[in-house]
């Protein structure tokens, strides 16, 4: 029988076909935290990154050590990372993506000429108090479902850098022209989702928030 006789040219061919196929990049996927996850020491806010506005501000409430949900997940939001957490109710879950948020803020609103709001966070829980009392000089304002539409209009007028609301709310808000959809993808920098099943249900509110995340935005997921 016949060898088949090796031709370099098609050797050389194959490795570039190899070589050509795209590769999927370690930083393209959503990094998935969870508050088992210990550390093997416990880190301070301060070695965590936070500024230290924030952690004067935590201090005030009595604050002083992070919990193993936000020792991990602070992080990873801070280098803008896409991530999945899952934590129990009381493990402090939302400071865990409240204060880097908060940071990334500080960092961007001196430049940033923003035409729509920088930051979502779609959540069912009232979260805006917790916002303030970490005493930003960031405008927050919080959209209900029993808001009219002039109501919903006169809190968005102000160009807020953080809304909180349902993804209700914010279907109500792009359909009437309250926000512009181009607006939110030159300007919407983190989109987070807290108690996400919820805010996934129904399946056609997914859609409004496919349709707000810009490329180069995070996305962080709070289960």
């Amino acid at each position: 029988m016949a060898k088949r006789k090796n031709n370099p040219q098609n050797d050389k061919a194959e490795q570039k076909q190899e070589q050509d196929k795209p590769q999927e990049k370690a930083e393209d996927k959503p990094v998935v935290a969870g508050e088992e996850e210990q550390d093997e020491e416990e880190l301070s806010f301060e070695e965590l990154g936070l500024d230290t506005r924030l952690i004067r501000a935590l201090s005030k409430k009595s604050i002083e050590k992070p919990t193993p949900i936000q020792r991990v997940a602070i992080p990873l939001i801070l280098e803008g990372k896409d991530v999945v957490a899952r934590a129990k109710t009381g493990s402090g879950k939302t400071l865990a993506y409240l204060l880097p948020l908060l940071q990334k803020l500080f960092a961007d609103s001196p430049s940033k000429k923003n035409l729509a709001p920088a930051a979502f966070i779609l959540v069912y829980s009232e979260v805006t108090s917790l916002i303030e009392s970490c005493r930003v000089q960031l405008k927050v304002v919080q959209l209900r479902s029993m808001m009219s539409a002039s109501d919903l209009k006169t809190s968005l007028a102000g160009l807020p850098d953080i809304v909180v609301s349902t993804p209700a709310c914010v279907q109500t808000c792009l359909r009437n022209g309250m926000l512009q959809a181009k607006a939110l993808q030159e300007s919407l920098s983190v989109l987070v989702l807290d108690e996400t099943l919820g805010c996934l249900n129904p399946p056609q509110s997914t859609g409004v928030q496919c349709s707000m995340m810009p490329a180069g935005s995070e996305l962080v997921l709070m289960l």
